[in-house]
């Protein structure tokens, strides 16, 4: 049909030029001549045109019906929302389908769906107004970032009653007066409410902005998060949150103090209803927010949240463990607790201890089965985190122990002011917290010490995780780790069995053993370790009885290999001093070697080059 109609457009276009040459012979027939021919054009490019369109409309994408057109845009808007607007070029985000054809366009505009979430910061007012008339009367998600146009709010005040959910995140404290007249509306249809600043340095307090939340008319509201916002604990809603989230800086006040004026002065016995009439809660967050006279309640009713699955707690520890005290939770909840010394007492840490040991005493019969330590001495902080969990790779190429092991632990745990709990040290409170907890299953064990210590002995801590297949090892602190995989030479006592000998320091090393016949069958602390990763180790570092570390390591690889339990891997990252030929010797004891390439620089104010020094026992 299509190529018949084109020969008669042809022969019809044969005929007719035959007569304008003829009728062009006549001068005076000239312009009808030339108004003829651009007839003809004007007529030839319709049908050209036309025809694009006639082969679109029989693809087989157009024959989608538009409630399935529909849905896939739906999809492309979830994994492409526009982003600043149209003022910047490629930002409009799943937009584009809309420039597609008229089609489209017209199946995106009848579903205002669509248009009713408004994610990310919009600079321009104009593109702002124009969203919200295509999704008309659809219950909103708003959700800004940054600090808006200041005429934004204003444009979007008539359409709170609408709004389902609202995140204002990242706000300049010097622009927060433009959002209060938001506070001050009834938000009927609000189920979620999330509002931070973007700065460390100051909190908002909630009281000089309004005197209710929404006027106290939030009856569908079940997820509230506040950052670096005050609010007293009267104005939230109370039986109907499954979240609830408020969370400050560290830093910006002594936790133990009162801020005048602020919430921290109200009754903390309205916390303690707020959490009692929240039966319904599935996430609590709390950090650095608690009222000072929180650590004077004596225990009183208890506070049953059966549905609660991730608690964060974080302030003093006497605040910590008196509200933990209280709370009633299901044995499958995760824990994550940041506790702050208040002095020289340790009751409420050892409580704190007590409390989470017995939380996880009827943990799954194979206990954790990974497990993080870290150490940072400039802070004066211990951080563990914990997981029943083994991560599917622990493996990082490019850099190291770049990630975390844990990614969603059960529980995290970390005490701040250290040394300011009297005689205790960072072995101490290592030591209670693994003698508690059920770590002998353990399968990843990763630790990270900046600097070293003579107050933690690692081996000793994890001497019965004899099922550990990972270890991770970042910093000096962790030499001491280091050297009890290259157990000493042993004393050649017939028929004796496994000793023990003190280093110089006074941590315990495990040595080799000697059976009847008076030959060495070495032992190792983790007879199952596959994979060794390290980073920001200083190969030169002298270690007592051993030579240097690059010595220990070496000797501990040779052993493993010498027992017929070759580690499967070794990753070096960010180490100094490594040259190609240490870890030319390294990678022949192990099956899969990773290194970064860098052999590294001493620094000279940190430490000192020095000659390999012969090790004992594998020379």
């Amino acid at each position: 049909m299509q190529q018949s109609t084109i020969s008669d457009i042809r022969a019809l276009f044969d005929t007719s030029l035959d007569e304008i040459r003829a009728v062009g012979q006549i001068p005076t027939a000239h312009t009808a001549t030339l108004s003829t021919i651009d007839w003809e054009i004007g007529a030839s490019s319709c049908f050209n045109g036309s025809l694009p369109l006639h082969r679109n409309a029989v693809a087989p994408i157009s024959t989608l019906p538009p409630e399935l057109l529909v849905r896939i845009f739906h999809f492309h808007a979830l994994l492409e929302p526009p982003r600043s607007g149209l003022q910047q070029s490629g930002s409009i985000g799943w937009i584009r389908v809309t420039h597609v054809c008229q089609r489209w366009r017209q199946v995106a505009l009848y579903d205002s769906l669509l248009w009713a979430t408004i994610t990310v910061f919009l600079s321009s007012v104009e593109w702002f107004s124009e969203t919200l008339a295509r999704a008309r009367n659809a219950p909103l998600i708003v959700d800004l970032e940054g600090t808006p146009n200041p005429k934004i709010f204003p444009k979007f005040l008539p359409h709170i009653t609408r709004t389902r959910e609202l995140r204002l995140r990242n706000l300049s404290p010097f622009e927060f007066r433009g959002v209060q007249e938001i506070f001050a509306l009834e938000a009927p249809a609000l189920e979620h409410f999330e509002l931070g600043l973007n700065t460390v340095a100051s909190i908002i307090d909630f009281r000089f902005a309004a005197r209710t939340l929404f006027k106290g008319r939030t009856p569908k509201l079940r997820t509230l998060s506040l950052s670096q916002v005050a609010i007293p604990w009267s104005f939230i809603p109370r039986g109907q949150l499954t979240e609830l989230k408020i969370t400050h800086f560290r830093g910006i006040f002594n936790c133990s103090t009162s801020w005048p004026g602020s919430f921290w002065d109200d009754d903390p016995n309205q916390l303690i209803d707020l959490l009692i009439s929240s039966p319904e809660l599935e996430v609590l967050v709390l950090e650095f927010c608690f009222p000072p006279g929180l650590s004077q309640v004596s225990l009183g009713q208890p506070i049953h949240l059966p549905r609660l699955s991730h608690l964060h707690l974080g302030g003093s520890t006497t605040h910590v463990a008196n509200l933990y005290t209280m709370l009633q939770l299901p044995s499958s909840a995760t824990l994550h607790l940041r506790c702050i010394s208040e002095g020289s007492s340790t009751d409420s840490d050892h409580l704190i201890l007590s409390l989470v040991s017995a939380h996880f005493h009827d943990l799954t019969p194979s206990g954790f089965k990974s497990f993080r330590v870290t150490i940072n001495y400039m802070e004066n902080l211990v951080d563990v985190t914990a997981s029943i969990a083994t991560p599917r790779s622990t493996i990082h190429h490019s850099h190291g122990l770049g990630g975390d092991v844990n990614s969603e632990p059960e529980l995290a745990l970390s005490f701040g002011g250290v040394s300011e709990y009297g005689h205790s040290t960072y072995g101490d409170v290592l030591g209670r917290l693994c003698s508690m907890l059920p770590i002998s299953n353990l399968e990843v064990l990763s630790i990270c010490a900046s600097e070293a210590t003579q107050s933690v002995d690692w081996y000793k801590l994890f001497q019965c995780c004899t099922n550990v297949t990972t270890i991770q090892a970042r910093g000096r602190g962790t030499t001491s780790l280091m050297q009890a995989l290259s157990p000493l030479e042993p004393t050649k006592i017939p028929g004796s069995k496994e000793k023990y000998g003190k280093r110089d320091d006074g941590a315990t090393q495990p040595q080799a053993v000697t059976d009847s016949a008076g030959s060495h069958v070495t032992g190792s602390p983790f007879p199952k370790l596959a994979s060794l990763l390290l980073e920001d180790l200083n190969f030169n570092t002298v270690v007592p009885y051993s030579g240097t570390l690059y010595d220990v390591i070496l000797n501990a690889v040779r052993q493993y290999k010498v027992n017929k339990t070759p580690l499967q891997t070794l990753s070096l990252g960010r180490c100094i001093i490594i040259t190609a030929d240490r870890a030319k010797s390294l990678k022949k004891f192990v099956q899969d070697f990773h290194w970064d390439g860098g052999e590294g620089l001493i620094d000279p104010w940190k430490a000192v080059a020095i000659p390999q020094t012969p090790s004992l026992g594998h020379r």
